[in-house]
Parts: structure tokens; sequence; C-alpha cells
């Protein structure tokens, strides 16, 4: 079997990288993976995929609506305390939702080796102040 790799120049490279710390070689290691990722095709991991899926999952649309249905009763102060209770609860899902979906997010920065500011870009995914 032919040996693909060119001997010569890469000789200095490998002497370099055995004389870095482990701390140095392992910052190295995510650059040439990143440097790796930038050359492939556009083709996604799976766990790249998968993690993709996760943050593009919306709230069930029935939870949405029933949520933006006490909401507008709450503004309008007509909500029952049965419904304030129920709001509570839907409030905290859509929150652990979110949690969720963020810490996938995070997930998936961290695999493409990039800032959360660069993938919510990439992404197209805007923040938006929370204003109550």
């Amino acid at each position: 079997m032919e040996n693909l790799i060119p001997t010569q120049p890469l000789t200095g490279i490998f002497q370099t990288l055995s004389s870095l710390s482990l701390s140095d070689l392992d910052q190295v290691m995510k650059e040439v993976i990143g440097l790796r990722k930038q050359k492939l095709p556009g083709v996604l991991s799976l766990v790249e995929a998968d993690l993709l899926k996760k943050i593009n999952k919306p709230v069930p649309y029935e939870i949405q609506q029933r949520y933006n249905n006490l909401v507008n009763l709450r503004n309008g102060k007509k909500l029952t305390d049965i419904e304030h209770q129920e709001l509570l609860e839907l409030t905290s899902y859509t929150e652990n939702f979110n949690v969720n979906r963020l810490e996938n997010i995070l997930q998936l920065a961290n695999l493409r080796n990039i800032s959360l500011d660069d993938l919510l870009e990439q992404l197209e995914l805007k923040t938006q102040p929370n204003v109550v």
C-alpha cells in the first residue's frame, strides 16, 4: 500500500507536536478537527442532525395555543384560580422546554467548536429580550 502522507513536510510538524504539553496538544487537535470539518462537504454527523432536530422542534401547537389563551385571559383579568394554576404549569413546561433547547444549542456550538453567537448567526436564530 502506498503512503499517501508526504513524509518530508510532516516530519517537522510531528516533531513540533511531540514537544507540546498535553493541554496544548488537545487544543491543536480541536483546531485540526475543526479544520477537517470545514473541508468536508456539507454533511452533518448523526449527532449534529439529532441536535438540530431537537433545536428546531417547537413547543407542541396545542400547548402553545392553550398557553396563549391563558395569557390573554390573565391580561384581561379574567383568569380563574384553576386557570392560573394551569398557566403556572404551562409556564414551567415552556421554560424547561427552552432550557433543553438552549442546552442542545450549546452542545452543537461546542461540537462545532464555535461560539454561541456564531452558531446563533449560522442558524439564523434571533435572540429577543424578555419584555414584560
